[in-house]
């Protein structure tokens, strides 16, 4: 495949980074996002019928690929929609950080997509008040919507893939100390940041109503666990069951209709229930789902050209591309590229079945290093990991004024870039 046809992608990036900043009335309007996608991926897929040996089946995994990611994320954007937590707690350091570790453990048990809709709302809420709250999105989008579900397969896709394609479902807890370095570090970090902004703001804007935190809509944690029962049950038959992918699809479109149906209009209305930030994740992710096709297709062909052997590399590799890639086939890309290092020292390995490589004794740390680095860098950017864009539609339509594209690189590269060398010189 031509690197030329990975030119769409690297344009529509730019495109995503500079509409905002030039034309942001015209960005606003998610149909406006979709006309950009689909002009963007149409080239890609003419390309890829026309000139490419296997393009439809190509285009057919992409489109598969699409429908499951967005039902998973649909269906959790639903069912925590319909779960309200009242109460206005005071929007201390303390009570923050303590939200951000909250999150940073859930996301590992219910998912980043799940965690970040579950708690956002209500840290918001706590927030509403404060002149100063941008910081404490981009820290939640590191840690909750990110690097907290490193713990179980359940907790970000690529690790989810990797377990589909026979990773141990246990393997992801040998990776805990990675996890508690990077949560203690940005905690930390928060914290300081947290103190010195809110000490600039008078007590009125941070005392709360003091109301008690309650749930109400509980029976929808029901359905959150319909959700969880379905991707695990449907994942582990899906290894040899075709149909897997649209039954998985159907059930997780039932139980987003189920709480639809079982949740009162006055919770969604107290929630700012909207369907414009799923919309907009929609919109945004056909066009980089369809573009990133031949980048991938290249770095499959052309991985084994770059020199990447030891962990360290993997790691940063693997996390790179995270960072502007959807971290999912990126991850699969790098774990196959490692399945071929240890072949090339001897082994025997398939790409196919990547609970082999978790058992050698090279190839499981050349694999801990691609899942920490798919999934601690997808935080990098608005576009490395699905639910970052989710959290910053939510924001802003509870009138949070996030950083541009550009703004928010700055932000992680400042902050989230040196914790993760020190992890990588620690661990890799």
């Amino acid at each position: 495949m031509s690197a030329l046809a990975v030119a769409p992608f690297v344009l529509y990036l730019l495109v995503i980074a500079a509409l905002p900043l030039i034309l942001a009335r015209f960005w606003d309007d998610n149909r406006n996002k979709l006309a950009v996608a689909l002009a963007a991926a149409l080239p890609v897929a003419i390309y890829l019928l026309a000139c490419t040996p296997d393009g439809a089946g190509l285009l057919a995994a992409t489109a598969r690929e699409y429908a499951a990611f967005i039902a998973l994320l649909g269906a959790l954007f639903v069912i925590t929609s319909g779960i309200y937590v009242r109460g206005e707690p005071a929007a201390t350091p303390a009570v923050n950080t303590a939200f951000l570790a909250a999150g940073a453990v859930l996301a590992s048990l219910i998912g980043t997509t799940g965690a970040s809709a579950l708690l956002i709302r209500p840290l918001l809420r706590a927030n509403a008040h404060r002149r100063h709250r941008r910081h404490v999105v981009v820290f939640f989008i590191f840690l909750v919507a990110n690097g907290g579900g490193l713990l179980t397969p359940l907790g970000d896709p690529p690790l989810f893939l990797g377990f589909l394609r026979g990773v141990p479902f246990g393997f992801t807890l040998r990776l805990a100390a990675p996890w508690a370095m990077l949560s203690a570090a940005l905690l930390a970090i928060f914290a300081l940041v947290d103190r010195a902004l809110a000490r600039g703001e008078p007590a009125t804007r941070r005392a709360g109503t003091g109301e008690p935190l309650r749930i109400e809509g509980a029976w929808n944690l029901i359905w959150l666990a319909g959700v969880v029962a379905t991707v695990l049950g449907i994942g582990v038959a899906g290894r040899s069951w075709p149909a897997g992918a649209f039954v998985q699809i159907g059930a997780l479109a039932a139980l987003a209709g189920l709480s639809l149906a079982t949740t009162p209009r006055r919770i969604h209305d107290a929630n700012r229930f909207s369907w414009a930030p799923i919309v907009e994740v929609a919109a945004v992710f056909v066009g980089i789902f369809v573009t990133m096709v031949p980048a991938l297709e290249v770095l499959h062909d052309r991985g084994a050209s770059l020199g990447i052997t030891r962990p360290w590399q993997f790691f940063w590799a693997s996390g790179a591309l995270s960072s502007v890639l959807d971290n999912a086939p990126t991850y699969l890309t790098f774990a196959s590229l490692a399945a071929g290092v240890v072949n090339a020292a001897g082994g025997q390995l398939s790409v196919h079945d990547l609970g082999a490589l978790a058992a050698h004794p090279t190839g499981h740390q050349l694999l801990a290093a691609v899942s920490c680095g798919s999934v601690f860098m997808g935080a990098v950017t608005y576009i490395g990991n699905g639910p970052n864009f989710m959290v910053k539609a939510i924001a802003e339509q509870h009138h949070v004024r996030m950083p541009s594209f550009f703004g928010y690189l700055v932000w992680s590269l400042a902050i989230l870039l040196p914790v993760l060398a020190g992890i990588a010189l620690v661990v890799f």
